[in-house]
């Protein structure tokens, strides 16, 4: 099966990012020979699973980037994440049919690859749900990237990261809009997500006694969507550029690789 994948790439660099990387928006940042969303790009054209591709974000700057690709679709990046989503959704329908999930990334995770991209695509294809988000363990993320700063959360089932792969049924898409734009701005802020699902959730979470599958079933009756998180191996999936410390990690990674 072939899906189309969206790069979000509105986002506008941190301050403390700008101080060594001086480039309003992150996707444009040089990291080793290309800019940061060239990473992101190439492991999704590398991917089986992967047909058309949608970039939202500066549209005349971008086109610079890729201008001789073949099945790749620009979009003016919205007022936040949901609504740059929305613009390339919109892309993918005027351009030819959509494909029934789409594949969700953001531009700021230039060690992701295409194995890690196939493998949380496969996890997906073998699990019945309309939503899916990768989460990785503490032991993974360390193991993979020593030195590395995430944001993790300890459950019933271990210590995890989110990732920051989206994989989405289409038919539920204008279904989960509003509590979507809730997600992103919460993402990052374990406590904040659980108020969003209620007292309960906080409560176990902060005892250390809530468990994956219990935070799915509260998604579902939250938003009415059937969620599922789906725990990769590959520690790609979670390392996203958005402080010095990550910008360094990734120059380290990625100083010699070359496309040519």
């Amino acid at each position: 099966m072939k899906y189309d994948a969206i790069i979000l790439a509105g986002g506008e660099s941190s301050s403390e990012l700008k101080k060594i990387a001086p480039y309003d928006n992150e996707a444009l940042i040089i990291i080793g020979n290309y800019p940061m969303i060239y990473y992101v790009y190439k492991a999704l054209r590398q991917s089986s699973f992967i047909r058309n591709i949608v970039i939202s974000g500066p549209v005349e700057q971008l086109r610079n980037i890729f201008s001789q690709e073949k099945n790749l679709y620009f979009a003016k990046s919205g007022e936040n994440a949901v609504q740059s989503f929305i613009q390339a959704v919109n892309c993918l329908k005027e351009n030819e049919a959509i494909s029934r999930s789409l594949l969700v990334v953001p531009t700021d995770i230039p060690l992701i690859t295409a194995e890690a991209i196939n493998d949380f695509i496969n996890r997906c294809e073998r699990e019945e749900a309309d939503f899916f988000y990768p989460i990785t363990s503490k032991e993974v993320n360390e193991k993979k990237f020593p030195g590395v700063t995430r944001t993790y959360v300890r459950l019933r089932e271990g210590v995890f990261t989110g990732g920051n792969l989206f994989f989405i049924r289409n038919e539920v898409i204008d279904k989960v809009l509003d509590s979507a734009l809730q997600l992103v701005e919460r993402r990052k802020n374990p406590l904040a997500l659980a108020r969003l699902f209620g007292f309960k959730l906080v409560w176990k979470y902060i005892i250390k006694r809530l468990s994956i599958q219990e935070a799915e079933k509260r998604f579902y009756e939250v938003i009415g969507v059937r969620g599922k998180a789906v725990i990769s191996d590959y520690a790609e999936v979670g390392v996203d550029v958005d402080k010095p410390s990550d910008l360094e990690i990734a120059r380290k990674y990625l100083a010699d690789i070359s496309f040519d």
